[in-house]
């Protein structure tokens, strides 16, 4: 069984919505804070 590797595509953001990005990672990985809001986006509009 192969395991998936998700990469995060590049992105061009403006110097403020990164800002809030670092926020949300609290010190942690910028990388894991975007897979988690795109988690988060994910459950807020699945229609079941």
């Amino acid at each position: 069984m192969r395991s998936q590797l998700h990469v995060m595509p590049e992105i061009t953001v403006s110097d403020s919505l990164y800002q809030q990005i670092e926020d949300a990672a609290d010190g942690g990985e910028v990388e894991d804070a975007m897979w988690e809001m795109v988690y988060l986006l994910q459950r807020t509009n699945d229609p079941t």
